[in-house]
């Protein structure tokens, strides 16, 4: 978890196939990151508890959080993706933000802990014991890890999901983080370098609390119903400048709850115009933007604006 990775929902991009077949590779890629997850986290706590190394303890916490992120999302996903009721009339998206907040909480406590400890362990070095353990399951996580990314890479290719493509991406920065684990270890055996833990330690543990920030920061502004940024605001002034029967409009408010976008605006219109050719202006206009942000709430309201009467010219 923590590599900067967004919440997005399981969904086909318009342009990908979506057959049977692209759905089992997504879903087997899904499982196959959950699996290997589970796997190194057993791993990685026997290696962590036969070394007490604190460069695998935070390996270990990052892959733990990579399993709890998974299982995590996939509850949030499926509460999120449940239509709207009687009690939520906007829906269940924002569960995925309030998970997305108690993760990062989680995730900042944690490497605030690990951060302290390696600072601690830098003044009061320490030798390591049992580094081949760490250094076979360092050596492990690589090879598993390069694996799963292959796999991910072709199913990206096959299926153009962008759930998968994320969750490579962060895989790909596991393979470095057991990387540098597997370089700590082998100093510390080869030179008897024993900061070269601790600061392994550090230096991983900033880099989780570093990307792990924009989940947060999206979370708790989706939460605030912070306004879209202004450049996909952008998007929809130049999907309102496509229509010429459009005499200007106000009241623009948008959000997102979750990766659900909210976009509610006034339209001018001549009043002149009958209420069902203003209405079919309107449905055009909320497609339109439908087509820039699928799966939008969109409201739009006519609002009647008196134009001046046309000039008369003597023949």
């Amino acid at each position: 978890m923590g590599h900067g990775h967004h919440h997005h929902h399981p969904h086909l991009p318009h342009d990908a196939p979506a057959t049977g077949e692209a759905v089992r590779l997504m879903k087997l890629a899904t499982l196959a990151s959950v699996v290997l997850a589970s796997v190194l986290v057993l791993a990685k706590l026997i290696a962590w508890w036969r070394s007490d190394s604190l460069a695998m303890l935070s390996s270990l916490t990052d892959s733990f959080f990579d399993l709890m992120s998974s299982a995590l999302n996939l509850v949030a996903v499926r509460y999120a993706l449940k239509p709207a009721d009687d009690d939520h009339r906007f829906g269940h998206t924002s569960i995925e933000d309030i998970a997305g907040l108690a993760q990062c909480a989680f995730i900042s406590a944690s490497m605030f802990i690990i951060i302290l400890q390696s600072v601690e362990r830098l003044t009061n070095p320490q030798p390591l014991e049992h580094e081949l353990w760490g250094m076979g399951v360092s050596i492990f996580g690589m090879l598993t890890t390069t694996a799963l990314v292959l796999y991910q890479g072709y199913v990206t290719r096959k299926t153009k999901s962008i759930v998968v493509a994320s969750d490579r991406l962060h895989y790909i920065g596991d393979i470095a983080f057991n990387l540098g684990v597997f370089g700590a270890l082998f100093v510390s055996v080869r030179y008897g370098w024993t900061w070269a833990d601790p600061a392994t330690a550090l230096i991983i543990a900033a880099f989780i609390l570093w990307s792990s920030r924009s989940i947060g920061i999206r979370a708790f502004n989706n939460l605030m119903d912070r306004e879209m940024p202004d450049d996909e605001k952008e998007k929809i002034y130049a999907v309102i400048r496509q229509f010429p029967e459009l005499r200007g409009h106000h009241n623009l408010k948008t959000r997102y709850s979750g990766i659900k976008p909210f976009i509610q605006l006034h339209a001018e219109m001549d009043a002149r115009l009958g209420f069902r050719e203003a209405h079919a202006i309107i449905d055009k206009l909320e497609h339109a933007l439908q087509d820039i942000f699928p799966g939008a709430d969109i409201i739009v309201h006519p609002d009647p604006v008196e134009m001046p009467p046309a000039r008369e010219f003597d023949a």
